[in-house]
């Protein structure tokens, strides 16, 4: 079982997607305030001028009930960010607050295209070559294409996970 579980979590870590669980021994009025002070609500243009001053919270987002749904603040729009949302639990002695990360329904959308498309060609052209192969390795540079759509959102995407991870842990510990 042991083994399972580290294939699972190798597997894992080439999607772009987290989750983790944060117990804390903060009230939920106090988680809540916390979140506060580093989350403004979301505006549909957000000008940031660029070596200006570094926004007031760092975060932007909604806080409703016990759920948050929330993303940094960077400049221009950079949809390889991840997503925060999180549900906030009482405990007997704190809180959990369990935490999902993923890429925004858009870039999702996209990606699968992408991959899909240069994917299913390359394979295609691979296996053209391997039937008769004076037709050349064009395969080579069509899954390149599906290796670098893919590390295009991973390595982004893992980057800033990270950092949000250990800020949100900060935060609310």
């Amino acid at each position: 079982m042991n083994i399972m579980l580290k294939i699972v979590k190798f597997f894992r870590s080439f999607i772009p997607f987290e989750s983790l669980t944060i117990t804390t021994s903060l009230t939920y009025s106090e988680v809540l305030r916390r979140l506060d002070e580093v989350v403004t609500p979301p505006k549909v243009f957000r000008i940031i001028i660029p070596f200006g001053p570094p926004p007031a919270k760092p975060y932007e987002g909604t806080i409703y009930g016990k759920t948050f749904k929330i993303n940094r603040i960077i400049i221009g729009r950079h949809l390889l960010f991840p997503i925060i949302q999180g549900d906030i639990h009482t405990q007997q002695f704190g809180c959990s607050i369990k935490i999902r990360m993923s890429l925004h329904k858009t870039v999702i959308g996209f990606l699968i295209l992408w991959l899909w498309t240069t994917g299913s060609i390359g394979m295609f052209a691979l296996f053209a070559w391997l039937v008769e192969p004076s037709v050349g390795a064009i395969f080579l540079p069509i899954l390149g294409m599906f290796t670098f759509g893919w590390l295009l959102c991973l390595i982004p995407f893992k980057i800033e996970a990270k950092a949000a991870t250990k800020f949100l842990a900060i935060l609310l510990t």
